[in-house]
């Protein structure tokens, strides 16, 4: 038994107004969130060490 499938390329049509939009987005780049705190492995127990792969057991 076979299958035919056709598929068709969904096309998304764009108004004048997202264009817009998206060119000001572009020029005037907005901090929508604040940036994350980084993660220290030095501040971490080794046992979470060891789940996250920092200590893997190879030096």
């Amino acid at each position: 038994m076979t299958c035919i499938a056709e598929t068709v390329p969904a096309r998304r049509e764009r108004s004048w107004l997202n264009g817009l939009l998206h060119k000001l987005s572009l020029a005037f780049p907005f901090r929508r969130r604040s940036r994350m705190p980084r993660l220290e492995p030095d501040e971490l127990s080794d046992h979470l060490k060891r789940d996250l792969g920092f200590l893997d057991g190879r030096s």
